[in-house]
């Protein structure tokens, strides 16, 4: 099911709507780490306020997973015009590379 859904999105890349669909996917795409971690924990916090509790329901797991993605599409794009990273992409880069890289995008000249 998975590489079917991965196929549908490849072939909606390439229609008229692509452009708009890569300018959304593109910032959480680089943030994706992030984007992950923090989808879990936002389904773990807000799944049982709304009374889920497992996937039978699946009209509401259906709606906080498309809330929970707009809501990740537009603090991705926040937060890239920002900083270089996402914050966990961030950490990411600093343990592997044993120092402290430069978040934040250089100042123009």
């Amino acid at each position: 099911m998975g590489f079917a859904y991965c196929c549908g999105l490849l072939l909606l890349l390439r229609t008229p709507a692509g452009p708009a669909l890569s300018a959304v996917l593109s910032p959480m795409g680089r943030m994706v780490l992030t984007n992950y971690l923090s989808a879990t924990v936002l389904f773990l916090l807000i799944g049982p306020l709304l009374g889920i509790d497992s996937t039978d329901d699946l009209f509401h797991f259906i709606g906080q997973t498309v809330g929970i993605l707009a809501v990740r599409a537009v603090w991705s794009t926040l937060w890239l015009r920002t900083f270089r990273y996402g914050p966990a992409e961030w950490a990411w880069r600093c343990a592997t590379w044993w120092q402290r890289a430069p978040i934040h995008h250089p100042a123009p000249a």
